[in-house]
């Protein structure tokens, strides 16, 4: 174990979403990470709405963009290299090369250049020469997190944009949310394809994408869930009877079908 200290430059390191990190050639640790700075934050955000305006929003969220930290381990330099000033959030990486040396980083980026800006459109960002192919929706439009989907091939490329870019996208003016799909090689073209949700879901959850079997339900294992999910909320007042034999949550293993029924 050895501790190395990060160098102080005036923006904070203590809230770094990191990204992707590898052991470069030269024995160093690499790892992109986007920063945090709060230096210029005016505004509290303790009520709803707490931005309204682009100032608004400015003066109460701090400034994010997308920073390389070189660590050199038998010293203990440790360096800083700014990518992009251009606002970034949510970033990601082809999960092949998690761990290993990329050439690309995926953001939901701010639109109105270096300024501070919430997450609105996607950028793929090539970390080597701090490039960036981006998209941008309507102005009322705001896209979420970014998440990498190989494309399934009998001869894939082998490049590392082989494959797809989902986020979700949250329409502010019909208060209504879409998945967007773009492919990864080319960004700026748009989504490929717009999946209607039918609801609005809030601009800034996110989760990530999974193409192992145990996660790809079935629609009537989702719907089985979501009986039982609703059943244990409506019995949710149960939780605290308290039966005479052992029980952590309170219940005994034989109460589970006289409450929430046949759910198998």
């Amino acid at each position: 174990m050895k501790t190395i200290s990060i160098p102080a430059d005036g923006i904070s390191d203590s809230e770094l979403q990191f990204i992707n990190a590898y052991d470069d050639e030269d024995g160093s640790i690499v790892f992109d990470a986007v920063r945090s700075d709060s230096s210029k934050i005016s505004k509290s955000m303790n009520e709803w709405p707490w931005a309204q305006t682009i100032d608004d929003f400015a003066a109460s969220a701090s400034k994010k963009s997308l920073w390389r930290y070189t660590v050199n381990v038998s010293s203990g330099n440790v360096s800083k290299e700014c990518i992009t000033e251009v606002p970034t959030y949510f970033g990601s990486v082809n999960p092949v090369v998690s761990g290993q040396k990329h050439k690309y980083a995926y953001a939901a980026v701010g639109a109105i250049g270096n300024s501070n800006a919430p997450p609105q459109g996607i950028g793929k960002i090539d970390v080597d020469a701090k490039t960036m192919d981006v998209w941008y929706p309507e102005q009322y439009e705001f896209c979420g997190e970014p998440m990498f989907a190989r494309k399934k091939s009998d001869n894939p490329s082998g490049n590392e944009d082989d494959g797809y870019i989902i986020s979700v996208l949250n329409n502010g003016k019909e208060k209504r949310s879409e998945i967007v799909i773009l492919d990864a090689m080319n960004i700026a073209a748009g989504p490929i394809a717009r999946v209607p949700l039918g609801i609005a879901i809030p601009h800034g959850l996110h989760g990530c994408f999974a193409s192992s079997e145990e996660c790809n339900w079935s629609a009537e294992e989702i719907e089985r869930r979501a009986k039982l999910a609703d059943k244990m909320e409506s019995r949710g007042n149960m939780w605290n009877e308290v039966k005479s034999d052992f029980s952590g949550l309170g219940l005994r293993l034989d109460d589970f079908e006289e409450y929430f029924g046949d759910i198998l």
